[in-house]
């Protein structure tokens, strides 16, 4: 069976300058300094009051709501397929083009780990309705719950009883950004890779 090689070369062009020029900008904002630069994470505090009450408070250290909103803004070219950049998207410009094939593997292999990285439990083990959280669901809750848009109305029924169960609060809150984090190392990868494969495509 013979491949069918994309005849349109500026559909695969434009999709991997708009990737790479996507992924420079997510660089420049600051989730990125704040999650690389400074420590992150959850802090728990407890203190017994006079009256013998126990005073239970936790905090998130890490990017803010607007730094967060910001980054989502622009992440979602990378995951939403309407849009040339997005990972599927690039899949298939990278199956059906005449780009070389240990590129093509370079590619391949890193999604691979994205999704495999997804598709496994939250670093800290969540259950909730009795169902073992992965992180594509605590990402995709978040961003199609209330960040990206919240049209889908269970991701955003869930994402509102998230957001009233302090501290399971902070720890989610703190998944979601941790796995944002090492889907950016992913893209920064594919970035290198699409610079060479547009080199190939020029010539």
């Amino acid at each position: 069976m013979s491949i069918k090689f994309m005849d349109d070369t500026n559909e695969i062009n434009y999709g991997l300058k708009l990737f790479n020029e996507k992924a420079d900008k997510l660089f420049r904002l600051s989730f990125v300094e704040t999650m690389f630069k400074a420590k992150t994470g959850v802090s728990f505090s407890g203190k017994t009051n006079d009256d013998g009450t126990v005073e239970f408070t936790s905090s998130r250290r890490g990017p803010d709501e607007e730094a967060i909103d910001a980054f989502v803004l622009t992440f979602r070219f990378f995951i939403q397929d309407n849009e040339k950049s997005s990972f599927r998207n690039l899949a298939k410009y990278y199956e059906n083009s005449k780009i070389d094939s240990s590129l093509k593997n370079d590619f391949n292999n890193i999604r691979k780990e994205i999704n495999d990285f997804l598709d496994k439990s939250a670093t800290i083990v969540f259950k909730f309705n009795n169902e073992q959280l992965t992180r594509r669901k605590i990402m995709e809750t978040f961003l199609y719950g209330e960040l990206s848009h919240s049209n889908d109305i269970n991701k955003k029924r869930m994402y509102d009883v998230w957001m009233h169960m302090p501290p399971f609060t902070h720890m989610i809150e703190n998944e979601f950004v941790y796995t944002l984090a090492i889907i950016l190392k992913g893209i920064e990868i594919i970035k290198e890779i699409n610079k060479k494969a547009l080199e190939q495509i020029m010539n």
